[in-house]
């Protein structure tokens, strides 16, 4: 690439050739095991858990490393000039797959999480104002309304309380009469605004958030849809949607490369948008010299970052058309889903949270196979066990606490068989007794236990526990606050929330 005579900005097929090539010169395989050959996955890894980071496909991550030279080939030209054409190219792209009106209603920024905070943040929220939250939002999303209530007091939140199984009509009429309840109460003239998830995180649930827009919407309150798991895992037209603003990660279900992901705004919840996080030196103070793309240009560079992952967006929309296509991927996940937690709750011997498959796409929860009294209340030892167990046995699928019961949410990727979900029943049936014998045996102090998950994720360092040094094989020491170790927390953490 150095060997150019001249610097002129170029498209990404022309930049790399290999990429092009695999596409064009073979077959892709059947949906199933045969398509493990075109990841990195150590031998022998059982992966279920694809909703938590997504998997990268060898093509894109050869295409990602090519991209990476390229910038290191002439870093002023790539942060000056070179990667904006592609950059706007996958904005482009990712418009016209989600259904967008136009370009500059995307921008690309890391996680769902920096995305969703970043719009949070950006509206000017005063007294009076009101932010509707439910009890099972995202983690991150969840404390970060919480910091906008601690800094701004006379901002309230109003929670409401999703409890599965249920149905989407009970959501609905639920959600009905939560909005209706909430403008009633609020004083004249203030702000309301809704985080809404499409598709739960944990219980991994499809929600019917269409409606709950559309319920917002003929209230006057606005609507930031919090898409984190969509993009690739269900059909999306977000122009038609009636939502505000539209978060996802590309990274999960879409296969780029992390972190990416995108905000979706309409042109006019983009008034809302003043600055990017860090500002960047393109912002333009609201006023009538502002344009009306200022923020676009804030997101295209507030600062050095590798636009690798978002770049990536190009090969991944490209592997996803080569292996089938969108309708033929999301029929695989969603059938393996549906049949394989129909198989897992058999050989545990339990249930699955949604056994007419109305909140199904791509993952199921399905109850893990504890006596009943020892689900009965949450505690974070617990939690650290199952993965540190899971992950000695060279497998993982995310496990959660909800309603007084252990579950675990499991992922269908197109690498997956029904085969997979046997070996992870047969060895939740074995780790879960393990569990209830060393926990009987570990003598834990009472004053080391959340008392519920709700009551860990307000005050998380409550239910730390310490890692099990010895790779799963031993129950994890609890540890009360006044000794907790950070990767304790973070492994505690990230067992439950992903």
């Amino acid at each position: 690439m150095s060997s150019k005579k001249s610097i002129e900005p170029v498209a990404l097929d022309q930049l790399l050739k290999k990429p092009h090539q695999f596409f064009q010169n073979r077959a892709p395989p059947r949906f199933g095991h045969e398509f493990l050959q075109y990841y990195s996955f150590n031998k022998g890894f059982l992966n279920l858990n694809n909703g938590s980071f997504g998997a990268l496909p060898i093509v894109i991550t050869d295409a990602c490393n090519e991209l990476t030279v390229w910038q290191e080939d002439n870093t002023d030209y790539y942060y000056r000039i070179g990667f904006i054409p592609p950059l706007i190219g996958v904005r482009e792209q990712l418009a016209r797959f989600v259904g967008a009106s136009d370009v500059d209603e995307i921008v690309m920024t890391a996680n769902t999480s920096t995305g969703m905070g970043l719009v949070l943040r950006n509206f000017l929220w005063k007294s009076g104002d009101i932010i509707i939250r439910f009890n099972t939002t995202y983690g991150t999303v969840y404390k970060t309304i919480q910091y906008i209530h601690d800094t701004n007091p006379d901002v309230e939140i109003s929670q409401y309380e999703l409890l599965f199984p249920t149905t989407r009509e009970a959501i609905l009429e639920g959600w009905q009469r939560h909005i209706h309840n909430v403008k009633r109460n609020a004083p004249q003239g203030s702000k309301i605004v809704a985080v809404v998830d499409s598709i739960v995180a944990n219980p991994g649930a499809s929600m019917p958030w269409k409606e709950m827009v559309r319920i917002c919407k003929d209230a006057g309150v606005w609507a930031v849809v919090d898409g984190a798991h969509s993009v690739g895992q269900e059909p999306l037209d977000l122009a038609a949607s009636g939502a505000d603003f539209f978060v996802s990660s590309a990274h999960k279900w879409l296969n780029a490369k992390r972190g990416c992901a995108f905000i979706w705004f309409s042109k006019r919840s983009r008034e809302i948008m003043l600055t990017t996080i860090p500002t960047s030196a393109s912002y333009v103070s609201p006023g009538p010299d502002r344009p009306e793309t200022n923020i676009i240009s804030q997101f295209q560079y507030n600062g050095t970052i590798d636009y690798t992952p978002y770049l990536s967006v190009h090969y991944a929309l490209q592997w996803r058309e080569w292996i089938g296509g969108e309708s033929a991927i999301h029929k695989y996940c969603n059938n393996l889903a549906r049949e394989g937690g129909r198989r897992l709750a058999k050989i545990m011997d339990t249930q699955v949270m949604d056994p007419d498959g109305e909140f199904t796409l791509a993952m199921v929860n399905v109850v893990l196979p504890f006596p009943k009294d020892f689900s009965s209340s949450y505690d974070a030892a617990v939690a650290s066990a199952l993965t540190n167990k899971l992950l000695a046995q060279n497998m993982f699928a995310v496990t959660f606490y909800h309603r007084e019961l252990w579950w675990t949410r499991v992922s269908a990727q197109i690498w997956n068989e029904l085969s997979d979900f046997e070996i992870l029943g047969n060895a939740f049936v074995s780790i879960c007794g393990q569990i209830v014998i060393e926990h009987q045996n570990a003598n834990i102090p009472p004053d080391s236990r959340a008392k519920s998950f709700h009551s860990y994720l307000e005050h998380p360092f409550r239910g730390a526990v310490a890692c099990d040094p010895n790779d799963g094989l031993d129950c994890p020491r609890p540890v009360t606050a006044t000794t907790v170790v950070p990767v304790g927390y973070h492994t505690h953490l990230a067992s439950i929330r992903p």
